[in-house]
């Protein structure tokens, strides 16, 4: 039976975070969407950013809190919570969907 691969920890835990991350894109791919990790700060919050159809997706939130969120903080002691960034307004999503 083969053992999941475990990164030393010397290894940043940046890259850490990115190997699995790299695990979970095939899930998110399927409906045209990606994560990018932005930086994790002094608090222990992983910045990222939503990209391609999980931009303005309706549930990303719940991809986001149920997906990404519950993955980094089960395999990262570190991380204290997850911050999405996106390039959008959302305030134009809102104005674009009523006219």
């Amino acid at each position: 039976m083969e053992q999941p691969m475990e990164q030393p920890a010397e290894t940043p835990l940046e890259e850490r975070i990115q190997a699995v991350l790299d695990g979970y894109r095939p899930t998110l791919y399927i409906d045209g969407g990606d994560v990018e990790l932005l930086q994790v700060d002094d608090e222990g919050v992983a910045h990222v950013k939503m990209l391609g159809a999980c931009i303005d997706c309706p549930i990303s939130l719940l991809t986001m809190k149920l997906g990404i969120q519950r993955l980094l903080k089960e395999n990262f002691s570190e991380i204290r919570g997850v911050h999405a960034v996106t390039d959008i307004d959302i305030s134009a999503l809102y104005k674009r969907e009523n006219g």
